[in-house]
């Protein structure tokens, strides 16, 4: 499987993860010796606690999608791989995060690194539940949220873009939803788009998953217009 990244981009975005945590947790150590010694500077305590918390939760969210073992575009790169060179990912240069060229099309994937448990319950209402949530959130981890939703609206990103790149040529697009942490327990057979643990993930694609092929004078179109050579 070949990859195709947008460096520049992880690279930043790795940088704001570890460098504004650790800026968010200095500016609220100053805030609180302040407030040992300086009780009469409200206005400045007030303020490094905003400041403080405001950069904690943009490092929280960077940090738990770019740096580490869980970092998005690793976690998904690692349970891809073993696919042969006819695949190829591409992560952060499309309009959809993280997109598999597959032989038969491509595939959108909305990657989770929460642990615990995780459940689908009908309706489009998701379930999380995992040891200490509250505070990993405050330190910015992200929700579960709706992965279902954020697929579906990445898939018509990707969708629209194509007919502006391959106006004639119909390419199957679908999205999928996968969860890359090895602590996650998950319930989701029924979601609306599949869902998987990142182990399952290349078995499915290989089996039940599989498209059917697409034909090789079309493979190629797709192929140079998201700049595979």
């Amino acid at each position: 499987m070949r990859i195709i990244r947008n460096e520049r981009h992880i690279r930043i975005s790795n940088s704001i993860g570890k460098y504004a945590l650790i800026a968010g947790l200095l500016v609220l150590a100053g805030g609180f010796i302040l407030s040992l010694f300086k009780m009469e500077w409200v206005g400045v305590i007030l303020a490094s606690l905003v400041v403080g918390i405001a950069l904690s939760l943009v490092g929280g969210f960077f940090f738990d999608r770019y740096v580490g073992a869980l970092a998005h575009h690793e976690a998904l790169a690692n349970v891809l791989k073993g696919l042969d060179d006819r695949y190829a990912l591409f992560q952060y240069t499309l309009p959809a995060s993280h997109v598999l060229l597959e032989p038969g099309g491509l595939t959108v994937f909305v990657v989770k690194a929460q642990g615990g448990e995780v459940i689908y319950q009908g309706e489009g209402r998701w379930k999380h539940r995992q040891r200490g949530k509250f505070f990993r959130q405050f330190a910015g981890q992200e929700a579960v949220g709706s992965p279902h939703l954020e697929a579906e609206y990445q898939v018509r990103r990707l969708e629209r873009w194509l007919s502006r790149q391959l106006p004639e040529v119909n390419v199957p697009v679908r999205g999928v939803v996968v969860f890359v942490n090895p602590q996650v327990t998950l319930q989701a057979d029924n979601a609306p788009v599949p869902t998987f643990y990142g182990k399952k993930l290349k078995n499915w694609l290989r089996g039940a998953g599989k498209l059917k092929p697409l034909p090789e004078s079309t493979y190629r179109q797709v192929a140079e217009a998201l700049g595979v050579k």
